[in-house]
């Protein structure tokens, strides 16, 4: 009777200490999974980004609102808010064939339980060519 009882005891210890392990190093990779994945989303978005602005600074030759639109209008389609963007085109103004630089950059939030959080920067840049030849 006694052995019963204290096996009954014992496999209740074990079931609390499997939610405990669960509980503490499961979760924390859960949801460094959903944190690391949204961090990925938001820089692929920028590298889209600057990548459609680089092209159009290079069409144009230099860093203008079409340019700066043109990178908003892709942020928003990747589900960013342009607001929390910096956006830098340099040099502002090419030749044919020089190189046009666009590097967007972002500052975002990393929080996963138990473990660590932090800020990041997140930074995208692409090189377009100049075709105007002015």
């Amino acid at each position: 009777m006694r052995r019963a009882g204290r096996w009954r005891r014992q496999r209740g210890q074990e079931t609390l200490q499997a939610v405990l392990v669960v509980a503490f190093m499961l979760l924390p990779v859960l949801f460094g999974i959903v944190e690391l994945g949204g961090l990925i989303h938001v820089w692929i978005g920028q590298q889209s980004a600057a990548a459609i602005g680089a092209r159009v600074a290079g069409e144009r030759g230099e860093d203008d609102a079409i340019v700066r639109d043109r990178v908003i209008v892709e942020l928003r389609a990747a589900g960013l808010d342009p607001g929390h963007v910096q956006v830098t085109v340099s040099p502002a103004y090419v030749h044919w064939g020089e190189p046009i630089t666009v590097r967007v950059t972002s500052r975002r939030y990393l929080a996963i339980p138990f473990l660590f959080s932090r800020d990041l920067t997140l930074a995208s840049s692409y090189v377009g060519r100049g075709e105007v030849n002015h």
